[in-house]
């Protein structure tokens, strides 16, 4: 799993903007709680050297919702594959309840996040097939800078790479 240390996060070293934070639960030290962000958007890779060769792998985003704000106007923007070539692209709500309205007829259907064991969500963001033959970057996105309002109050653990069943 990579920690929400090892991903870029947008305005993740203003502090008004991001903060470090202890949260229960949590197999890291710390998590980042993105507090007040004009634009939602993360970014991580890892090597397929340090993955299993000829396996599917599924990249899963992280976090908890606690009193997060305004995720609930436009979904966001997942993407996942190997830098430089064709990615999976789709779009997610991140809130996890639904008050039965979509913003837009569009939206409707979308993935949600699941609930893990561990007290937090979980949203699968992408597969890839690491091949083992190359020595491959895979790329792993998240964005929403569509809706104009200042989303906050979501921690981000981290995205989690595991093998698809």
């Amino acid at each position: 799993m990579l920690s929400a240390r090892d991903l870029s996060i947008a305005w993740g070293d203003t502090p008004d903007q991001c903060d470090w934070i202890i949260v229960p639960k949590s197999r890291f030290q710390e998590v980042a709680r993105l507090r007040c962000m004009w634009w939602f958007e993360i970014h991580g890779t890892i090597n397929t050297r340090v993955l299993s060769a000829n396996s599917q792998y599924a990249a899963f985003l992280v976090f908890k919702m606690r009193n997060a704000f305004h995720f609930d106007g436009f979904p966001v923007e997942l993407t996942v594959g190997i830098l430089g070539n064709k990615k999976c692209t789709k779009f997610v709500w991140l809130k996890a309840s639904y008050d039965g309205i979509e913003p837009n007829d569009s939206f409707q259907g979308l993935q949600r996040p699941k609930s893990r064991s561990d007290g937090f969500l979980e949203i699968e963001m992408g597969e890839f097939f690491n091949s083992g033959l190359k020595d491959e970057v895979i790329q792993m996105n998240v964005l929403e800078i569509r809706g104009g309002r200042v989303n906050g109050a979501f921690i981000l653990e981290g995205i989690e790479i595991r093998p698809k069943n």
